[in-house]
């Protein structure tokens, strides 16, 4: 389990609560790694975050259309996290390992909270549906 995870930030359901976790977990790992200077492992991690994203991208927006609630909002804030990982993604690979220690802090610094963010913010109006139903609750 992640270290940046906690009960808090539970929307109430297993699946997308378990999808946070993961891409929690992808991303401290990416922060050892940008620690070791390894750009090889680095480039893999980064496709399995960006993939993982994407893949929980499509499992919000199933479930919100599952409860019934307008997911264009949180679709943009989506867009814009993608948008914003590619770009620290971009940098640091172009950099090939030479990034400097700040450089490299921002993405676990800066990124991983502005995860956790989404899922406190981004996340209020699903979690208030999700929680008045069972936390193994599956869309169809």
């Amino acid at each position: 389990m992640s270290a940046l995870w906690t009960n808090r930030l539970s929307v109430g359901n297993r699946i997308i609560d378990s999808a946070h976790k993961d891409i929690l977990d992808i991303i401290m790992k990416i922060a050892l790694l940008i620690g070791e200077r390894d750009g090889a492992a680095l480039t893999e991690a980064f496709k399995l975050l960006e993939n993982s994203l994407c893949a929980y991208f499509e499992v919000e927006e199933k479930f919100a259309h599952a409860i019934n609630i307008d997911f264009t909002k949180h679709k943009l804030s989506h867009q814009r996290l993608l948008h914003d990982f590619q770009c620290i993604k971009n940098i640091l690979e172009a950099k090939n390992g030479m990034w400097s220690e700040g450089e490299g802090g921002y993405f676990t610094n800066s990124w991983a909270k502005y995860f956790v963010q989404h899922i406190k913010d981004d996340g209020k109006q699903m979690k208030v549906v999700l929680e008045t139903h069972y936390y193994d609750f599956q869309p169809d």
